[in-house]
């Protein structure tokens, strides 16, 4: 890896689906406020997506089960942002 390139924050954002599994995981380059950021986004844009949340990053087979740093769900998201 060279100097340029951004190196993960040890933050992932979990999407879940209204069954609570688990639909995509994104590593995070940003601090909190920007995975909450990436996070409201996938929220705003993927269908099957009800609730992000922002863990400390965990084996890639984790299922996220302990309590996140931050969390957001579709609710919280003004309808107009949603398509």
């Amino acid at each position: 890896m060279n100097d340029s390139e951004p190196t993960p924050s040890g933050l992932v954002v979990i999407v879940r689906d209204a069954t609570e599994q688990i639909v995509t995981r994104i590593t995070s380059y940003w601090d909190l406020v920007g995975a909450l950021h990436t996070g409201r986004c996938v929220l705003t844009l993927k269908f099957d997506a009800v609730r992000i949340e922002v863990h400390h990053a965990e084996s890639s087979t984790s299922n996220y089960q302990g309590l996140p740093l931050a969390a957001i769900s579709r609710d919280d998201v003004p309808v107009e942002q949603i398509r």
